[in-house]
């Protein structure tokens, strides 16, 4: 049995079709003469009988197998292979968002991208070799040099070091006397130290420290853009449940009309029944008809919207059949309404909770400790720079007699624009940036408590409103079902019984919507907890 065969065979017992009274037959000689109230009831039940329609009870029962009957299949399905298509779980759309959406890879993608500033900003700190030759074979001087050295920059209070070594051999003049060496060269090394401007921080460390955080940043909001997937997952998935099941519902008030259609027929061929009720009926057809028509668009646009969360091993979109509707369980039919535990608004604790937990909030602090270390760095420059260098160097092998001795050397250098303009503007700048971030973050922690309220009050009221629309749909149900046996009784005509039945079958959509309304309730609450899409709003 299909999915759709029987979500058609659940859904069957809200408007039974009515059943028309033949002429009565002639009673047998001898036989006992049954009252006129009596023998209407008995001809009432034998063509009930006849043509297959249900007591509500026995209706009931059958919705409890409809349903069991879609489990029994999931089973069957996992046992035997694919022969045909499972019902689609809400599981299964959450997991194609997780491997395949392309918003989610978009976001992946950011991610490395910051991961590789992060690493091409720590490149800062890679030391560096610097190398240099010069050869002068025609000069009144006539001498070659090379000249070896190795930086390395550190993240510890500015701190740089270095060591090299270099050679000089020929005739150099005077002024270029520094750059003789003994024969073997010279080793040198030093260090430098900034004691004000740079120190703290710099340029460097600033721009490591921005970097690092916005690998924080690209992974929260891939996390919160997993979140927003999910719940917009969620409610296409319900949407498109919904519609599938309004849909089953269309057609099956058709069909209802079409059966009764048939009877009509008769009835008007053996005079019974005025050819007027006939055409009222048909009219009743194409209304119903239109009805599925606008219907079976609904589905197909709510298929379309669900195809963009579910896609193929190649990340493709795909189009849900109806055939995948899932059967929804039989108590919802039967009026059997979950309890739920949810606070009509919620606690200090579970928002503070939130804040901690949720990825956009994240993602905004670290923005914010981006804008301090941008600050930070921004006042730094206003401070003057005072730099301490030292190194020591020594002679190798044979040579003049003043190059041999080792040599030790220490220098302080100062500098101090006066009105530091260009520093202090940046300064400016960056104190402006770091207080509308701030803004945002507060805005943000008020949307988060508003959100949660929100979703607390949408909650409850949707879960009300199924309790109203389940009994709502049972009482039509049971209207519909009292005036069928009048009208079959001739206590009633066809336009009461096609109101009732057009009762009933709005009362079974608004019950779906607001079974589908529940569920995407409870996804918006996981959500704006900062929580991934629990099983409850799986319908499970």
């Amino acid at each position: 049995m299909s999915a759709a065969a029987v979500t058609v065979a659940l859904l069957l017992s809200f408007a039974p079709p009515p059943t028309f009274v033949a002429p009565p037959a002639p009673a047998k000689e001898g036989a006992e003469e049954v009252p006129a109230e009596g023998r209407a009831e008995a001809e009432v039940a034998v063509d009930r009988t006849q043509r297959g329609v249900e007591t509500p009870a026995a209706a009931a029962t059958r919705r409890a197998q409809a349903s069991q009957a879609q489990a029994d299949a999931r089973t069957a399905d996992s046992a035997e292979g694919p022969a045909r298509a499972a019902p689609l779980e809400l599981g299964e759309v959450l997991g194609s968002v997780a491997e395949h959406d392309p918003r989610l890879e978009a976001a992946e993608r950011k991610r490395e991208g910051a991961r590789g500033k992060a690493m091409a900003a720590r490149g800062a700190f890679d030391p560096k070799l610097a190398a240099r030759g010069l050869i002068q074979p025609l000069s009144y001087y006539q001498h070659g040099l090379v000249d070896v050295k190795v930086t390395q920059a550190t993240p510890l209070w500015g701190l740089g070091v270095w060591a090299g070594w270099r050679v000089g051999a020929g005739d150099f003049a005077v002024y270029d006397g520094k750059l003789l060496t003994a024969s073997g060269g010279e080793l040198r090394a030093g260090a430098s130290l900034p004691l004000w401007q740079g120190g703290p921080t710099d340029e460097a460390r600033t721009e490591r420290r921005v970097a690092d955080l916005e690998v924080a940043r690209q992974d929260a909001e891939r996390d919160a853009k997993s979140l927003e997937l999910q719940l917009k997952a969620t409610k296409a998935y319900w949407d498109w449940v919904a519609a599938g099941q309004r849909l089953e519902v269309a057609e099956q008030l058709l069909e209802i009309a079409e059966t009764r259609d048939v009877g009509l027929r008769r009835q008007i061929d053996l005079g019974a029944v005025e050819a007027i009720v006939g055409v009222d009926n048909r009219r009743t057809i194409l209304s119903r008809r239109g009805k599925v028509v606008k219907e079976t668009r609904s589905f197909q646009k709510a298929t379309l919207k669900l195809s963009l969360f579910l896609r193929d091993g190649e990340g493709e979109p795909v189009l849900a059949g109806r055939e995948r509707v899932p059967v929804l369980p039989a108590s919802v039919w039967a009026g059997d309404v979950p309890e739920i535990e949810v606070p009509l608004s919620p606690t200090s604790d579970e928002i503070e909770q939130a804040i901690a937990n949720r990825p956009d909030i994240q993602a905004l602090l670290q923005v914010r400790e981006q804008k301090v270390a941008e600050l930070r760095w921004a006042r730094n420059q206003i401070a003057p720079r005072v730099d301490v260098s030292a190194w020591v160097a020594k002679d190798l092998g044979e040579g003049v007699e003043s190059l041999l001795p080792p040599e030790v050397a220490a220098t302080i250098e100062l500098e101090l624009p006066i009105p530091m303009r260009k520093a202090r503007g940046k300064a400016r700048t960056a104190r402006a940036e770091l207080q509308r971030v701030e803004a945002q973050l507060r805005l943000a922690r008020n949307e988060v408590a508003m959100e949660i309220g929100d979703a607390h009050s949408a909650l409850v009221a949707a879960h009300a409103q199924l309790e109203l629309r389940a009994e709502q749909h049972d009482l039509a149900r049971q209207l519909s079902e009292a005036e069928l046996r009048r009208f079959e009784l001739g206590d009633s005509d066809l336009l009461r019984v096609n109101l009732r039945e057009l009762a009933v079958a709005e009362a079974a959509a608004q019950e779906v919507s607001a079974w589908a309304e529940l569920h995407q309730a409870r996804a918006a609450l996981d959500v704006s907890l900062g929580r991934p899409v629990g099983p409850e709003a799986s319908g499970d």
